[in-house]
């Protein structure tokens, strides 16, 4: 029998990832309180009180041993919630930042378990113990990012879309710069809005891939409101939905966590790693009480890639400590710098390395100012407001979906087609091309292909389409821009069905087009050179 060691004891300050599994069953197999069991002899079986679990590959098969923090079935997902969740949410009041991942939930029965009975749950627990502080202010809000498999992020929450950018804030640590939240108040609050996000970030009809999420919720309290100097205690709860298989072999997808152990370290300075992986790495091995739930079927053939994955991911360390900061000592201090550093300038001339901390330092003083509890709940009201409005007109659908009904359709194809004929123009006042040739060629499109309405030389355009990414990031993650691959056209791909709408070179892509879409909204640039 092969087993897998304990982690070792860590000294004060350093612990350890945190893992449960939950073992699930087809519905006919056989599950007890400790066993569950495929009828091709696949078997786990928990031990020494859940500290354990033996798995079996097959009949033939030896048995290996996996120590977890805790493993349970299906039945008993409340004991693992006691012993692995419930502890968090103190942690989150007094100030740490914490971070859930959930692995392996893909069927939607276990999916809808691990929603209700485990984020339900632990976002009333938090809320509980935050209110309970009553002689405190507080401010909490949330937010909600989406990654699709081609390395694209969509705040989904965002109405904008702004770019997003990792930040190491000297007082803050690490932040999304640009991230869009909605103020909360209540745990049914903030449960309406992930229900809300979830929603919104449902894939298309036809769609294979899947998608990853975090969900953050931010806790901020003063801890002595009348002095004017006042200290924040910071923290924040990430709840990480990861999506795909433990081993590279799945056609549907590699899970991120495998990706991210994969990586060959990099000199120091230097990375290589996208959003969603850099923030996964700062909750694996960075400021954060981390844990890992890992929903396992015994009988799928990827379990055994999985119970070792989740062993991996034990062995990984962290070093939490309570977020503490001062908004006005904050400010001066940036303010300072940046004073120090221009006097210095002065002195010794302006290279670029002056130039690269000079805007560092901007960027942090901006993102001080942006931090403001008024102003985010004054930006909060401004999406709540746009959600609601965005909501009655669309129905019952949410506020990013993008439109599916065939009217729907039609509007968001004709306010491609302004945005791109807009384009055009101001790319043309710059003295190349003819404006009443882009005019014409919008009012009455021609075929993909024809010189007469798509040809983008002749338009005087070179590259990719600049600022469409503005244009469709607002109104779906699968709507977006690619260029046509014949007679040099442009294609504008629009989320809805397979049939063809009014044309500027315009139509519709089967199946919401999926992440290509996505892609080129968040990756259209204004290019050099001729168009292929």
């Amino acid at each position: 029998m092969t087993t897998v060691k304990m982690n070792p004891v860590m000294c004060q300050g350093v612990e350890t990832v945190k893992v449960g599994v939950v073992l699930t069953t087809p519905t006919g197999e056989a599950q007890t309180k400790c066993v569950c069991e495929a009828v091709d002899g696949q078997c786990a079986v928990i031990c020494e009180g859940g500290y354990r679990l033996d798995y079996t590959a097959g009949k033939d098969e030896g048995i290996k041993s996996f120590s977890f923090d805790y493993a349970a079935v299906v039945d008993d997902i409340e004991i693992l919630y006691q012993k692995l969740l419930q502890p968090l949410t103190e942690f989150i009041s007094t100030g740490y930042n914490v971070a859930l991942l959930l692995c392996g939930a893909s069927s939607e029965p276990i999916s809808s378990l691990t929603d209700h009975s485990l984020i339900r749950q632990l976002l009333r627990s938090l809320f509980s113990c935050v209110k309970s502080q009553e002689k405190e202010e507080l401010f909490t809000s949330v937010s909600c990012l989406q990654f699709h498999p081609d390395d694209i992020e969509v705040d989904v929450l965002s109405l904008n879309k702004q770019p997003l950018q990792l930040v190491k804030h000297p007082a803050l640590g690490c932040i999304v710069a640009g991230l869009c939240e909605v103020s909360v108040c209540s745990a049914e609050e903030a449960y309406t809005v992930y229900e809300t996000c979830w929603k919104t970030m449902k894939n298309p009809a036809g769609c294979i891939y899947r998608w990853n999420s975090l969900f953050s919720i931010n806790v901020e309290r003063k801890l002595n409101p009348p002095e004017p100097e006042s200290v924040v205690c910071r923290s924040t709860l990430q709840l990480f939905n990861l999506a795909g298989g433990a081993s590279r072999a799945d056609l549907t997808g590699v899970n991120p966590l495998v990706k991210l152990l994969d990586q060959k370290p990099k000199p120091a300075g230097t990375s290589c790693l996208n959003l969603h992986q850099s923030l996964l790495k700062e909750a694996l091995t960075g400021n954060s009480k981390t844990v890992l739930i890992y929903c396992i079927d015994p009988q799928d053939d990827e379990t055994l890639c999985a119970l070792e994955l989740t062993q991996r991911v034990r062995a990984l360390t962290t070093k939490a400590s309570v977020g503490r900061w001062s908004p006005g000592v904050a400010e001066r201090e940036i303010r300072d710098r940046i004073r120090d550093l221009r006097s210095e300038m002065m002195s010794q001339g302006g290279d670029e390395n002056f130039v690269y901390r000079l805007s560092e330092l901007t960027q942090y003083l901006q993102i001080v100012k942006n931090h403001s509890w008024e102003k985010r709940r004054e930006e909060s009201e401004k999406i709540k407001d746009k959600m609601k409005n965005l909501t009655s007109v669309n129905g019952n659908q949410q506020f990013s979906e993008g439109p599916h009904k065939d009217q729907s359709e039609t509007d968001t194809i004709r306010y491609l087609q302004d945005q791109l004929r807009q384009e055009m123009e101001e790319h043309i006042k710059e003295g190349k091309g003819n404006v009443e040739k882009v005019r014409a060629g919008s009012e009455n499109p021609a075929a993909e292909g024809d010189s007469e309405g798509g040809d983008a030389e002749e338009w005087g355009v070179h590259g990719d389409v600049s600022s469409l990414s503005t244009a469709t990031a607002g109104l779906q993650p699968s709507t977006g821009a690619k260029k046509a691959t014949e007679g040099g056209s442009w294609e504008i791909t629009a989320g809805g069905g397979g049939e063809d709408g009014e044309r500027l070179g315009t139509r519709a892509a089967p199946n919401g087009g999926c992440s290509q879409g996505a892609a080129a909204a968040q990756q259209g640039k204004a290019g050099s050179g001729s168009a292929d």
